[in-house]
């Protein structure tokens, strides 16, 4: 009998058939269990290079996301800080209204309470940190950036000692001294002197008479040295005629850009009238009612204005900004780093070409403005309420007024300025970070279309393939049993 050759049907070849699609089946099945449509990178093939590349520039824009939250998180704490130290800043400015002394001086206690508070309050403040992170220091956050209270305050080269030091050296403490001028009376001549090559005390700037009666002349008493000490000669030649001034021009310690006039007229009433000199009977007598009178002001002011004006200086002395040396008497009160743009201290990479800058240090402007003026009226002890608290009180006001005034907003380092430039920050991350997200999306979608299974497409496929399998083994099985033998 014959025996028909298996080659008359090709088993091998159906069987490797269906293998090729029970793997098939396979995948599909993990396709659907997984949802990603390759396993491997060997597996995507040409589509490998576009995975990747896809992937790489998620990858950065989460990175930059990063970033972009870590300067959220800081800038939330700039914008809450910086709103307080505003309204701190016009806390300052409602301590310092003229003439308001309160029932039987009240205001003046309330006013050095109130500063002490606040500058406690904005000390704080500035010594904000996140997470062990110093905010206002600068790039330099890993120590507070601001001394405490009491080391400013009352430590050994506090600012207490400092303003008591200072006030010293601008008062004078030689008899007749006021303010550091040296005045004399010799016949008809007043003269007017600085006891010294020093930025202490009151400093001559000018003066001036009108009439025929009164000369007046100023200059160096060393023409060799014109910056030096100055004096100033006021002569009466004959007697003056009612209405004749003698208009005197100094400077104080805090400002010494800024003249202030004091003018004094003859006058022949009783009793003689505020800055006014009696004439009399002759020259001499003329000079000397002009000199007392020259005398007193110095004296009211040296106790008031001067006193006042000195207690500034000390403060400009102690809370130094932004590039100034530390005055070796002072206690360092700023610790953080010390940086001409404080912005740029601090920077993060928010996307591929941007960078923001949000960096802030507390001896800025604003901040020093702000604790200057708090500090003045802290260490000014104003009661009980009489002329010369009143008179001292007054001179702070008018300083205070100026040196936190609205219309220092717009200066460098003020803290309305740190806000804005803050704000334009932030408003750039914003921008930045929509970007991202909606790029981001974008990104996720092409990568989803390379990468993804589509969960419907791969189940009908997969009941398609399961079909022709199961056909396939069918087919295998019946052909399996056609031999010539079983058909004779």
């Amino acid at each position: 009998m014959t025996i028909i050759n298996k080659s008359l049907y090709p088993v091998s070849s159906t069987l490797s058939t269906i293998t090729s699609m029970h793997k098939k089946l396979e995948n599909l099945q993990l396709q659907l269990a997984t949802g990603n449509r390759y396993n491997t990178l060997s597996e995507m093939g040409s589509d490998r290079v576009h995975d990747i590349n896809l992937r790489g520039r998620l990858s950065r824009i989460e990175g930059y996301q990063s970033n972009i939250l870590t300067v959220e998180n800081r800038l939330s704490f700039y914008t809450n800080g910086l709103q307080r130290l505003d309204d701190i800043e016009g806390d300052a400015r409602a301590l310092a209204v003229p003439n308001a002394y309160g029932t039987d001086g009240i205001n003046l206690t309330n006013a050095r309470n109130q500063a002490t508070n606040l500058l406690k309050e904005t000390i704080d403040i500035l010594n904000t940190d996140i997470t062990g992170q110093f905010i206002f220091g600068g790039n330099k956050s890993d120590t507070k950036p601001v001394a405490s209270f009491d080391e400013i305050m009352n430590g050994p080269n506090g600012f207490v000692r400092y303003t008591q030091n200072r006030n010293s050296e601008d008062m004078g403490t030689a008899a007749g001294n006021s303010g550091r001028l040296n005045q004399a009376l010799a016949g008809s001549t007043i003269s007017l002197t600085e006891d010294g090559d020093h930025d202490f005390g009151f400093k001559i700037a000018s003066v001036t008479a009108t009439g025929t009666a009164i000369s007046a002349a100023s200059g160096p008493i060393d023409p060799a040295f014109p910056d030096a000490e100055q004096e100033m000669t006021i002569t009466a030649g004959s007697v003056a005629a009612v209405g004749d001034t003698v208009t005197v021009g100094v400077t104080f310690p805090h400002d010494r850009d800024t003249v202030r006039y004091f003018t004094f007229t003859a006058t022949d009433t009783d009793p003689v009238p505020a800055n006014g000199f009696a004439v009399g009977a002759d020259a001499d007598e003329t000079a000397a009612n002009l000199n007392a009178v020259i005398a007193g002001k110095l004296e009211s002011l040296t106790k008031t204005d001067m006193r006042s004006s000195s207690t500034y200086a000390a403060a400009d002395g102690f809370f130094n900004g932004i590039g100034e040396a530390q005055d070796p008497a002072a206690s360092a009160w700023y610790r953080g780093q010390d940086s001409n743009n404080p912005r740029q201290t601090v920077s993060a990479n928010i996307d591929e070409n941007t960078k923001t800058q949000y960096g802030v240090q507390a001896n800025e402007k604003g901040f020093v403005e702000l604790i200057k003026g708090l500090a003045v009226f802290s260490v000014s002890e104003l009661s009980p309420l009489d002329a010369e608290n009143a008179g001292r009180y007054d001179a702070l006001v008018s300083i205070q007024r100026s040196r936190l005034s609205e219309d220092n907003n717009a200066q460098p380092g003020a803290i309305e300025v740190i806000t804005m430039e803050l704000g334009i920050a932030s408003s750039t991350v914003n921008t930045v970070k929509e970007r991202h997200s909606q790029y981001g999306a974008q990104l996720e979608t092409m990568l989803a279309e390379i990468a993804s299974a589509p969960r419907e497409e791969v189940a009908m496929m997969l009941l398609t393939l399961q079909t022709q399998l199961q056909a396939s083994y069918q087919a295998t099985a019946m052909a399996s049993q056609l031999t010539l033998v079983n058909f004779l």
